[in-house]
């Protein structure tokens, strides 16, 4: 009888405390990014990001990250058109632009055709001469338009798998952003590059292929991968390690590690509001964080399709009341104070209540016994 007694008291009190927010789980790294993104740069017309930073590249790269957490473009809005809604009718004369314009669209049918954009692609690309193959005025817009045309489905002639091997640099083995290879190899445009030639069909023992990750770990300082200098940044790490996931060295024993750290550095350099820190300032964050969701859940650009797992979506954050709050109501002033309600009610009369009714019990019980 006492064991029965204590366990309805004992359950009584368990029952007397809500859950707090404290057992909710915690948001992962790409929630929070997509968050911020959605709520705070997302506009009315579904784009994302201001128009001096490129939307149409900006919501397409969102497109990736949404499909990796297996989630659709068309269900993105902030209180207004869809970022579907926005690529759908998207334009742009841009070579890397259309190439992550027509990736977007090869991944998610609801953000338009792709029929015109590779219409575009083609007629972009160069035929004769030492430009054979190339597609855009740089090597990273060139990568670009190959990853966006392998995800529609497009094959990619010879001349410009070529074009790309012939500008990789004899020396470290990187690629420079520009053709001219002035400024030198860095690891965005090589990590980028790696992605597309195994788009086209290479394979990561492929001569180019293994030259580039080579000079990758050339660029993987201090835990993560470096643009310039000697601190990892968030744009180097998302494509570092999307070249990791598109050459499938996940498991190996030197680039696993790597991975690893280079995705514990990618969450280390998000803010508590979602974004990215940026690479250099404050002013590029919303291109840091555009590509995090995809590198977070190690999702490559050669890959396409949504994800079968669903990562659920985070609400946006409650605007702050606009009105003002009243003044209280004046109270005697023998009432006590009293503190905002919060959850359940008071929990003292319960506990009391409990205690009076086992009190109860055991003395029925001790006058049944006589």
């Amino acid at each position: 009888m006492h064991r029965l007694l204590l366990s309805l008291l004992t359950g009584a009190l368990v029952g007397a405390f809500p859950v707090t927010a404290g057992a909710q789980a915690t948001p992962t790294a790409e929630q929070l990014a997509v968050q911020w993104l959605q709520c705070i740069q997302q506009h009315s017309n579904g784009q994302v990001g201001p128009d001096s930073d490129n939307p149409i590249a900006r919501s397409a790269e969102l497109v990736t990250g949404l499909a990796a957490m297996g989630q659709d473009a068309a269900s993105l809005d902030h209180g207004g058109a869809s970022l579907a809604d926005f690529l759908k009718t998207s334009v742009s004369a841009d070579v890397g632009t259309n190439g992550e314009l027509l990736l977007a669209r090869a991944i998610e049918p609801s953000t338009g055709p792709t029929a015109p954009v590779i219409a575009q692609l083609t007629a972009a690309k160069s035929l004769v001469g030492d430009t054979a193959g190339e597609y855009g005025g740089t090597i990273f817009a060139d990568a670009l338009a190959i990853l966006g045309l392998r995800a529609a489905g497009q094959p990619i002639a010879p001349d410009s798998i070529q074009f790309l091997r012939s500008h990789q640099n004899p020396q470290d083995h990187g690629w420079s952003f520009d053709t001219a290879g002035a400024y030198g190899s860095d690891s965005n445009t090589t990590a980028l590059v790696v992605q597309a030639l195994i788009a086209t069909g290479l394979d990561a023992g492929d001569s180019a292929v293994q030259g580039g990750m080579a000079y990758l770990g050339t660029q993987f300082v201090n835990g993560g991968f470096v643009s310039f200098g000697t601190t990892p940044d968030p744009q180097s790490d998302e494509l570092g390690i999307q070249a990791i996931a598109a050459t499938s060295l996940a498991g190996d024993t030197t680039w696993g590690p790597r991975l690893q750290s280079a995705l514990a550095d990618l969450r280390g350099r998000q803010l508590s509001s979602g974004t990215d820190r940026g690479a250099f300032s404050a002013y590029d964050r919303l291109m840091a964080t555009t590509p995090a969701p995809a590198a977070l859940l190690q999702r490559p650009l050669t890959q396409t399709g949504v994800s079968d797992v669903k990562t659920p979506l985070l609400d946006c954050p409650a605007a702050a009341a606009t009105t003002p709050t009243p003044p209280p109501s004046p109270s005697p002033a023998s009432h006590a104070a009293q503190l905002a309600q919060t959850g359940s009610g008071p929990i003292a009369p319960l506990i009391a209540g409990v205690w009076l009714v086992l009190a109860g019990l055991l003395l029925a019980r001790r006058h049944r016994a006589r």
